[in-house]
């Protein structure tokens, strides 16, 4: 069972859950049926639907009739640096929110890589 939010949408978290599996690879190619990740998140099919539509909008994934749901590869690459982004950009929020300036917080990260 995954723990949804309840501040968000479950079908953007659902786009988010999806798109980490796609970036670690997890999905090779082809994503699960509506119904078979609606199953495992235990959540209703529409709500699965709906992020499946989101995710072929953005051109992550595309969605062939009777065959499912695939990853589009040419946007892989991209997906990934949109994530680190994200990821990066909440790492500097949380220590802003320490009260961190930019020359301490280059100062801890430099410290941090050598």
């Amino acid at each position: 069972m995954y723990n949804f939010r309840m501040d968000r949408p479950i079908y953007i978290q659902i786009m988010e859950l999806v798109k980490r599996r796609i970036v670690r690879g997890e999905y090779a190619g082809s994503l699960p049926t509506v119904r078979e990740l609606a199953l495992e998140l235990e959540v209703n099919p529409n709500t699965v639907a709906r992020a499946y539509r989101e995710l072929e909008r953005e051109g992550i994934i595309r969605a062939r009739v009777g065959s499912g749901s695939f990853v589009n590869e040419e946007k892989v690459e991209e997906l990934k640096k949109e994530l680190v982004k994200e990821a990066f950009e909440e790492f500097l929020l949380s220590l802003k929110e320490l009260g961190l300036e930019k020359e301490k917080i280059k100062e801890i990260l430099e410290g941090l890589y050598d």
